[in-house]
């Protein structure tokens, strides 16, 4: 990607991110439904854009499979008119277990390994928090039979977010390491608002919220990523 470009790929994602919210919140459907998609669209063309060879390293391929099970559930969760929630679920799911593969493989080309006692320790309070967030919507689940059908698929989905989480912090010796584990946060939080706004009580201003904080995790996941790729490939390191 041209130096031109790559910087004003952030203010385009943000226009865009905007327009999305915009289109959501003021029943746009139009603009809903022709922006959302553009999210993980652009950061689509933002990867292919980055790398001049069509060979790209093990880390960005599994990146790219996980952003087109993202897209996947950008669109199913956008469409109001029927309920494509399990759907979703399950293309998100696909996407963390995406990404998940995707930070383990960035820390073996770069020659490091996971330290099997740092992993534990970092995955303690991910682990608290799936167990904690699962037990408050367990009775709401509980009472109600429509529900009770996806709760195991739900608690899949939990392991697999703080799965994604966990990983993200074993890679603090490469580039982007921060930001990184910035967007994996971001993206916890994310799904987290839309469990509670869905499940247990409205938040005021939630399209905002999970969409402002939805789409800077992506970005900053993608773009970090991607970042650390280019820099493994420059080094010399093998795309193996």
């Amino acid at each position: 990607m041209h130096s031109r470009a790559r910087l004003l790929f952030p203010l385009v994602f943000a226009v865009v991110t905007l327009l999305e919210i915009i289109g959501d919140v003021t029943h746009r459907e139009w603009l809903h439904y022709s922006c959302k998609p553009l999210i993980i669209g652009l950061l689509l063309l933002y990867v292919w854009q980055s790398y001049q060879s069509v060979v790209y390293p093990q880390p960005v391929r599994w990146l790219f499979v996980g952003m087109f099970f993202a897209l996947a559930g950008d669109v199913f969760l956008m469409i109001q008119e029927i309920d494509l929630f399990a759907p979703g679920l399950g293309a998100f799911l696909a996407m963390q277990v995406c990404y998940s593969v995707a930070f383990v493989k960035s820390i073996r080309l770069s020659g490091h390994k996971i330290v099997r006692k740092s992993l534990w320790l970092k995955a303690l309070p991910f682990l608290l928090y799936v167990i904690s967030f699962l037990a408050v919507l367990r009775p709401v689940f509980a009472q109600d039979p429509a529900l009770s059908v996806i709760w195991w698929p739900l608690v899949l989905y939990a392991i697999c977010l703080g799965a994604m989480g966990t990983l993200s912090t074993q890679r603090p010796q490469l580039p982007s390491y921060g930001q990184v584990v910035l967007g994996a946060l971001l993206f916890i939080f994310s799904d987290s608002v839309i469990a509670i706004d869905k499940f247990l009580l409205p938040i005021p201003g939630a399209p905002w919220l999970i969409m402002t904080t939805y789409a800077a995790a992506q970005y900053l996941i993608v773009t970090g990523m991607t970042q650390v790729s280019l820099t493994q490939q420059e080094s010399g390191l093998s795309t193996g």
